[in-house]
């Protein structure tokens, strides 16, 4: 008798405290949102001129990628529309400074006036110097931007990839087509 109480059976159910309610995050969200593709997005010749650059798309339900690579550089693009991309954008950005918070070329660096500035973290974006990579959050979805060419530093590489993310974003705004 003693053996059958310890394992949990109808009886843990009886003994506890507050009744047990589903939570939003548990439920399944809607997928699919969002017709247009990264690729579609932007011209990368806007952001590393004189450079040829040719799109690789990569698109899934939830996920769009777009990787531009010529002459040594590479602009990568992804949208993120999966649900609860806000509640994803925060965790992120915490596990970040979590686990690289001493490392200053590893830490987020918080950036405003890019994505949703009113997000949990207290700014829309953020830039990782180790990765040379921009996160940033708004309506709904996340993108991520990657710039890559070996003419420009730290400081260009983000410059750029806060021109791409905003493009992205002002795109995304407009009406479907």
């Amino acid at each position: 008798m003693l053996a059958a109480g310890g394992c949990g059976g109808d009886e843990a159910a009886r003994d506890r405290t507050e009744p047990f309610e589903p939570t939003p995050l548990r439920e399944p969200g809607e997928s699919g949102r969002e017709a247009r593709r990264a690729c579609d997005l932007i011209a990368p010749a806007r952001v590393l001129p004189g450079t040829r650059l040719t799109p690789r798309p990569n698109d899934s339900t939830d996920l769009s990628i777009c990787d531009w690579r010529g002459g040594g550089a590479r602009v990568q693009l992804i949208v993120d529309t999966a649900p609860r991309a806000q509640l994803r954008y925060y965790n992120q950005l915490a596990e970040q400074f979590q686990f690289h918070g001493p490392d200053p070329a590893r830490r987020p660096r918080k950036l405003r006036h890019v994505g949703d500035d009113d997000a949990y973290g207290g700014a829309g974006a953020w830039w990782t110097r180790s990765k040379g990579q921009l996160v940033a959050y708004a309506d709904e979805r996340l993108v991520r931007v990657r710039v890559v060419d070996a003419r420009l530093g730290d400081r260009a590489r983000r410059r750029a990839s806060v021109r791409v993310a905003r493009l992205a974003f002002r795109r995304l705004s407009e009406p479907g087509r």
